[in-house]
């Protein structure tokens, strides 16, 4: 048996919490996407990466690898949890004004195709469907290059404003 290893480096969250309530969901996703912001380190521990966000729409990828894979041979379910929860929470942010928060009430995943190493880049599609006073609500597929799908899912976040 052959052991691997991977290295993770990050910046810490609580060197930038105080920025997000000072940024709209939009110039908080952009502060982000130009490197002013770190990204989270749930995403760089996962490899996962931002390629779009538009008001309401955000796309997030990554390519499974082998620290993926559960026992089976298969990237594990949390990996799809996490891609969509991402994709679909900011395409929520993204049309947030400034000083309103988030956190996840449910997320509801249905896995259509297993995620393996082979089958290259793969991209979450996150859109918002409402964005209420204290709840906001999304939708989200992950998708390879043929359009084939792998997971869809839909979340409820709640939304957690200045008192």
């Amino acid at each position: 048996m052959t052991e691997q290893q991977r290295v993770v480096t990050w910046q810490s969250p609580s060197l930038y919490t105080e920025q997000l309530h000072a940024l709209s969901g939009s110039e908080y996703v952009a502060a982000v996407r130009r490197g002013d912001i770190p990204m989270s380190p749930m995403l760089r521990l996962l490899d996962i990466h931002g390629q779009e966000a538009q008001a309401g729409h955000a796309i997030f990828t990554v390519v499974p690898q082998e620290f993926h894979l559960n026992p089976m041979g298969m990237a594990h379910g949390g990996l799809a949890c996490a891609l969509l929860d991402t994709a679909m929470a900011v395409a929520v942010v993204s049309t947030l004004p400034r000083g309103v928060g988030y956190v996840t009430l449910e997320i509801k995943i249905n896995f259509t195709k297993p995620m393996t190493t082979d089958k290259g880049e793969l991209r979450a599609v996150g859109s918002a469907l409402h964005i209420g006073s204290r709840t906001a609500t999304a939708e989200g597929k992950i998708l390879d290059a043929e359009g084939t799908m792998y997971a869809h899912g839909t979340t409820t976040l709640l939304l957690m404003r200045p008192t």
